[in-house]
């Protein structure tokens, strides 16, 4: 009895701490700055914050605020100005984040992005 409460407890221990271990996308976002390809052939950086993103495409720098939903799975950025916003499918593979637009429209616009964490030296 007293070896299958331990391995319970020690099986309970290392998922715990594994769950915890785990940042969230929005923290890991926020961790780097990023290499942002798109289908379109665009390529540019971008920079995340609490709730604000900064990208910059040959040295001209725009931006827009973001939200993630509660699951983490999709983002929304929102342009000034009462532009519409844009919503993407958000999926981590590896250390890349892979945004898939959420309609044509967006999809023919914009293109759906890869972004990959710019090295730190």
């Amino acid at each position: 009895m007293k070896k299958i409460v331990v391995l319970l407890f020690t099986i309970f221990t290392i998922f715990s701490l594994s769950a915890c271990s785990g940042n969230s996308v929005h923290e890991d976002l926020q961790a780097n700055n990023w290499n942002v390809v798109s289908t379109k052939g665009d390529a540019y950086s971008a920079n995340f914050g609490k709730d604000t993103v900064t990208f910059d495409l040959a040295g001209f720098p725009f931006g827009y605020s973001y939200s993630l939903d509660e699951d983490e799975t999709k983002i929304v950025f929102q342009p000034s100005e009462g532009d519409e916003s844009i919503e993407y499918n958000i999926e981590k593979q590896n250390d890349e984040f892979v945004l898939t637009a959420t309609t044509e429209e967006s999809r023919e616009e914009n293109g759906d992005l890869t972004l990959t964490p710019i090295e730190q030296e």
